[in-house]
């Protein structure tokens, strides 16, 4: 097809888009023919980035090829607001794109949801390949995503890597064989706030697709809609705002796709915006051995049935490292080469468990204890971040006689 007419079909499919989200009932009926709103999806689109990869994605979909979406963020993400699960922006959002770009009412399009309530970027770094890649059905052949959206803008304050699971997370999944489109979403709290302001170096770096939620309705909140309008909480957005969010994003998407196409794809040799010096993280679980390196379960040799669960992943993180009061109060070590060790541990306010230390090659590196404020989701602490990769050994050590405790997953690099 000739190059005009490649631009008039893109411009056309936007126009469907928005006719389908107008006619379909997907979108937000009672907003979706009003000035403002029509503006406000068009305000969320932070960066509509370099659009080689997504505009190759709708063309597969279209021809019926399999398409994973894979969502990984926060409680936004897991769908805390909504109503019920399917009100959540991402399954609206994976509904929406099936049913505009997918073929038999988008049956080829299938979603894996990894949200996880009140965790950061470097928890879901952690879980990526056992909570997306392991979770692709047998359907899509090359088991890795074709969509990936990344939203941790309310939960990533104080992680301890500053950004740099973040980018990393980001730069392996656009290196994966099949080239698949990264989306950064930046979702927010009641007062507007959220991380985009240092998250979106990270796109810009790479040319992402970035759609802002403050940048697009937060300025309509007390004028055309109000707080009840799109916030269930503090935090949350509910199924109105949920309905939103996937709104922006199908806009974002339709604008991308519609744009005059990049002469070339993302270039990934650039230097990084904060750092990618943790990619090929590697996530050691009770049940999951990582070659080269050694785990000795000691005191923690039970499962702690009581960790996390929600519906789009289930049991996160099931198959743990659990310190029982009938278990023997002996360390867990790990040994090995590597140059950096993050611990995921589960942050508990039940006085039944305890405090534990984390030792970094014999010496004292941080104590780990829950308490009042606490509310058993997994924190994550980062005891060993080296330049260069050396024999290490991380031991973790009960400090209180009958007291549990509990380590989610394990990371080293």
């Amino acid at each position: 097809m000739h190059k005009k007419g490649e631009h008039g079909m893109k411009r056309f499919l936007a126009i469907l888009t928005v006719l389908i989200m107008i006619f379909g009932g997907t979108a937000m009926g009672e907003f979706v023919n009003e000035d403002w709103y029509q503006s406000a999806l068009k305000d969320s689109e932070m960066r509509l980035g370099n659009n080689v990869r997504l505009i190759k994605l709708i063309e597969r979909a279209k021809a019926g090829e399999h398409i994973t979406i894979g969502t990984m963020g926060g409680s936004i993400t897991e769908g805390a607001g909504a109503s019920n699960y399917k009100e959540c922006w991402a399954s609206r959002f994976a509904l929406r794109f099936g049913n505009t770009y997918g073929v038999s009412n988008g049956k080829n399009v299938e979603l894996v949801n990894a949200g996880v309530g009140g965790t950061p970027s470097t928890f879901g770094y952690m879980r990526f390949n056992r909570d997306i890649n392991s979770r692709i059905s047998a359907e899509d052949p090359d088991g890795y995503p074709d969509l990936v959206i990344i939203e941790f803008a309310v939960n990533d304050w104080g992680e301890p890597s500053n950004h740099h699971c973040f980018e990393s997370m980001v730069k392996e999944v656009l290196e994966y064989p099949n080239e698949p489109v990264v989306i950064l979403l930046f979702s927010m709290r009641n007062d507007g706030w959220n991380l985009q302001a240092d998250l979106r170096k990270i796109g810009d770096k790479y040319d992402l697709l970035m759609v802002s939620i403050p940048d697009g309705l937060f300025s309509h909140v007390g004028k055309e809609i109000t707080q009840k309008d799109f916030f269930f909480d503090e935090y949350h957005p509910n199924s109105t705002g949920h309905r939103m969010m996937a709104d922006c994003l199908m806009q974002a998407i339709a604008d991308a796709a519609a744009k005059e196409p990049d002469a070339a794809d993302i270039d990934l040799d650039v230097w990084p915006a904060y750092g990618t010096d943790f990619m090929g993280l590697k996530t050691l679980y009770a049940d999951e051995e990582v070659e080269g390196i050694t785990v000795e379960r000691g005191g923690f040799a039970s499962i702690d049935l009581n960790t996390y669960r929600n519906t789009p992943v289930g049991w996160v993180c099931g198959k743990n490292f659990f310190h029982d009061i009938k278990d023997p109060d002996e360390p867990l070590m790990v040994t090995g080469v590597f140059s950096k060790c993050l611990i995921a541990w589960k942050a508990s306010a039940d006085a039944g468990f305890g405090a534990a230390e984390v030792y970094v090659d014999g010496k004292l590196a941080m104590t780990l204890r829950g308490g009042a404020g606490k509310w058993n989701q997994s924190e994550v602490v980062l005891p060993l971040n080296a330049r260069e990769a050396a024999e290490h050994t991380i031991l973790i050590k009960v400090t209180e006689k009958g007291k549990k405790f509990t380590i989610t997953a394990i990371a080293v690099k």
